[in-house]
């Protein structure tokens, strides 16, 4: 599957749009987690250059990208235990012979309770983590 196939939502599927969202937020982690190992990496230059770069961090720029981090890592998260959910079954309906019209596994109450929970708690999280990166 290329990187085309990511931006395919037809019809704005819940799935493929979470399954969006999990790539787009893994990719933010990783330029995230390579960057920090660069910025860790200044101090070897002294204390003037790990000074600038913590100036860098702390101005408002520096607190978006945060904030933007902060909320990849909330959402991978909370979405990473929905997958290991339907991994291991919890999440999924009990197999039935399918019967046309075709029905979604994901429409499932369980899955839908889920996803919701997962937008309350992800918004509150990130609501909550930018006040304190802000403050």
């Amino acid at each position: 599957m290329g990187m085309r196939e990511w931006f395919r939502v037809f019809g704005w599927n819940k799935e493929r749009v979470l399954f969006l969202f999990h790539r787009i937020t893994g990719w933010i982690l990783t330029f995230f987690i390579v960057g920090h190992v660069i910025f860790v990496h200044e101090v070897v230059y002294g204390r003037g250059t790990w000074n600038s770069l913590l100036l860098l961090d702390s101005s408002i720029l520096g607190k978006i990208l945060l904030i933007i981090v902060t909320a990849s890592l909330i959402f991978h998260g909370i979405n990473g235990v929905r997958i290991m959910l339907i991994e291991t079954g919890v999440l999924l309906t009990k197999p039935k012979e399918q019967e046309y019209p075709y029905t979604v596994w994901l429409t499932g109450k369980r899955h839908q309770i889920y996803v919701l929970a997962m937008g309350i708690i992800g918004i509150a999280l990130t609501i909550l983590a930018g006040l304190v990166i802000l403050v």
